[in-house]
């Protein structure tokens, strides 16, 4: 069962405490912090890789780099709910095709991902990938 821990540090800053004992602080943006409602994008693009890189070792394909950039879209009123979210993959891995890449990000928010499966339906997640020249 997930458990996390969060304190009131001062102002708007809270620390945050998984059940492995892993922390991160929030705050208000312009602060010290992370902004609480990023911390959702956060946690997508990390389920998303995590199941991404699996799913290419399983291929016993090398990866060399793997990298997300997430973008979301708020509604413009209260409770500003994500409505569209766009994630960029870039990865450099010699031996890796596009469509297996891109099965890879499939599979990973279409049947394994936690976080994506958490989202609402209604929460409109595109996704963008690209395989980088190799180092």
């Amino acid at each position: 069962m997930a458990h996390i821990e969060l304190t009131w540090i001062n102002t708007q800053r809270y620390l945050a405490v998984d059940s492995t004992g892993h922390s991160v602080v929030l705050s208000a943006p312009n602060d010290i912090g992370v902004k609480p409602s990023e911390t959702l994008l956060i946690a997508l693009a990390a389920c998303s890789a995590h199941d991404v890189v699996e799913i290419i070792n399983k291929q016993r394909v090398p990866l060399e780099h793997l990298s997300i950039t997430v973008t979301g879209e708020q509604a413009p009123e209260p409770p500003w709910a994500y409505q569209r979210i766009h994630m960029h993959f870039r990865v450099q891995a010699v031996q890796l095709r596009q469509e297996q890449l891109e099965r890879a990000i499939d599979l990973s928010l279409n049947k394994y991902c936690s976080v994506r499966a958490s989202l609402s339906p209604d929460i409109v997640v595109t996704c963008t990938a690209e395989i980088q020249g190799a180092t």
